[in-house]
């Protein structure tokens, strides 16, 4: 049983939950601008953020990038971490002097630098937490297709949202790795080996969030754990990996899941992707070193495609970003759906079974 549920692996991105109510990466700094023009503890900060904005663009400028200029909300909100450490950021000491208009910006020991990430952070958690839970329905396509299956599933998610751990109930149980809520009940990564290891599974998905979460905290010795009211974690104290460039923290559970998220991937039949802009360098090379390791290893990418045409160029891009050799592009399939009608499809177990790379001695 555990040998076939790690022949389809999923992974999320953010186009997985924008449906939920739950804003892109790049419908994130729409609505930050908004909130410039607004709000009142914005206003002081819009030179600041039109300086930031203006030099990234200058610096994808000087690398001959003029359209299609890589600036999102995590591009932000890494500039902004990386300019916060001044003094402590390694490379400070090699910089002659930073920008004299910056300096006035950010003000003393760069505070409003430091005050505007805290912002950024603070609507990340309301964003989300969708109000109405309904719009996220479409999730339990994912039960479904487990019952359907009939083993446990493995899903790798690189969102903060609570929408797969969504599904736990009593006839579905989502393993997190937390035994419960609260500062006694702390992160156990056996907690995914001991299950699979059971000759009866105990749980129906496992999920792996590889940039944390917003009901994450840790106590004062770094021990994670989980908490049911968001309200109760600080923005600056949220274990998440957003905004930050080192994808790969040192560290659990990061470490922990981005290994399992290799290995799976070196294992898996069929690696599928749902909402995944292919934007992150780390997956991207776990992705393209498992198309590598097998020439019949399938990747499905689930995103939204007008028509043919449309798939073929976001296969392309695909391709392009994955570094693929010519050779590996056919081992990539795009769907033109959304989330909600994917996993909505009809028979979805059957149509991920159709698509699995077909060997002598596979059943199917």
């Amino acid at each position: 049983m555990t040998t076939r549920s790690k022949d389809i692996i999923f992974l999320l991105g953010a186009g997985a939950s924008a449906e939920a109510g739950i804003p892109t990466s790049a419908q994130m700094i729409d609505k930050i601008e908004k909130l410039f023009a607004s709000g009142k503890e914005w206003k002081p900060h819009l030179q600041l953020y039109h300086h930031v904005k203006s030099a990234i663009h200058y610096a994808s400028g000087l690398k001959g990038r003029f359209t299609d200029v890589p600036f999102n909300i995590e591009t932000l909100v890494n500039t902004l971490y990386e300019l916060e450490r001044n003094e402590d950021h390694p490379l400070y000491p090699f910089i002659a002097a930073w920008n004299s208009r910056l300096v006035v910006l950010a003000g003393k020991d760069f505070e409003q630098v430091r005050q505007l990430r805290g912002l950024i952070l603070r609507e990340l958690k309301k964003w989300m937490c969708p109000e109405d839970a309904h719009h996220a329905h479409y999730y339990s396509g994912l039960i479904t297709l487990q019952r359907d299956l009939n083993y446990p599933l493995h899903v790798f998610s690189l969102n903060y949202d609570l929408l797969v751990e969504g599904l736990d109930s009593r006839n579905f149980r989502v393993e997190t790795g937390f035994p419960g809520f609260g500062p006694t009940q702390v992160w156990d990564w056996e907690r995914f080996e001991d299950s699979e290891s059971s000759p009866t599974p105990i749980a129906e998905a496992f999920l792996y969030k590889l940039h944390g979460s917003i009901n994450w905290k840790r106590d004062e010795a770094k021990n994670l754990y989980r908490v049911q009211q968001v309200e109760n974690v600080e923005p600056e104290q949220m274990e998440v990996i957003f905004g930050r460039d080192f994808k790969l923290e040192a560290a659990d559970p990061y470490l922990f899941y981005a290994y399992e998220f290799r290995k799976f991937t070196l294992s898996a039949k069929l690696i599928v992707t749902i909402g995944y802009g292919f934007g992150d360098a780390h997956i991207n090379k776990m992705i393209i070193q498992s198309l590598r390791a097998d020439r019949v290893r399938k990747l499905v990418v689930v995103a939204r495609c007008a028509d043919e045409n449309a798939r073929a160029e976001r296969r392309r891009l695909i391709a392009e970003r994955l570094e693929c050799a010519n050779d590996r592009v056919e081992q990539i399939d795009v769907r033109g759906d959304s989330a909600s009608a994917f996993l909505g499809t009809d028979k979805l177990s059957e149509l991920l079974l159709a698509a699995m790379p077909k060997e002598q001695d596979t059943p199917f």
